[in-house]
């Protein structure tokens, strides 16, 4: 009975450390480490964005004030110090662009599509609707899939309150490149008819 006994205890004694084992906590430390690092970069990379929006429409407010200058300098820092946002820099440069034509001694005439973009964006600038939108006519016909030329001429009904034709435009220009819709959201143009359904449903655009 006794030698019974010392060996349960025996038995009991080598299952101890089996029972005394506990979970490694490394994992789930390194799990809540790495997330939050995901969420910081997230941050991050959210601060970023904001800050490059809103020198984004610091050069947009100072270009609409024909603060040429000012306008090119803030493009021109949105680029350098944000080279993340590719979406931005495509229309920062045609933007900065258009600072420089109108900042040189004497602008040449437009020839080709990119020259009438550019044209039609100082018209733009300067409130000349008329001028701008042969402008873009013309380049659309040149190439109607051009997304920029669409957002171009759907500014150009905005400014003539012509809400369904720019709806019909900015829709075609976010279906071309979605980035148009957050542009959309940020351009002082589209107020005169931000309201407006044609324009709501243009940004609702798949």
């Amino acid at each position: 009975m006794a030698k019974l006994r010392r060996q349960t205890a025996k038995a009991a004694a080598s299952k101890t450390p089996a029972k005394r084992r506990r979970p490694k906590a490394a994992a789930p430390v390194a799990d809540a480490r790495a997330t939050r690092a995901s969420k910081s970069k997230a941050a991050a990379l959210s601060a970023a964005y904001a800050k490059a929006i809103g020198l984004y429409e610091k050069a947009l407010k100072a270009m609409q004030r024909r603060k040429f200058d000012a306008g090119a300098t803030a493009f021109r820092q949105l680029i350098d110090q944000y080279p993340d946002e590719r979406e931005l820099h495509e229309r920062a440069r045609v933007y900065l662009a258009v600072c420089e034509r109108e900042l040189s001694p004497s602008p040449k005439p437009p020839r080709g599509a990119e020259d009438r973009i550019l044209a039609a964006t100082v018209a733009l600038n300067r409130r000349d609707v008329d001028e701008a939108l042969t402008l873009l006519r013309s380049a659309a016909a040149s190439d109607s899939r051009h997304d920029y030329v669409q957002y171009m001429l759907a500014l150009a009904h905005a400014q003539r309150a012509d809400a369904e034709a720019a709806g019909r435009h900015l829709s075609k220009a976010i279906s071309l490149n979605p980035q148009n819709r957050i542009n959309a959201q940020h351009e002082a143009d589209f107020d005169a008819i931000r309201e407006d359904q044609f324009f709501l449903d243009a940004l609702e655009t798949p």
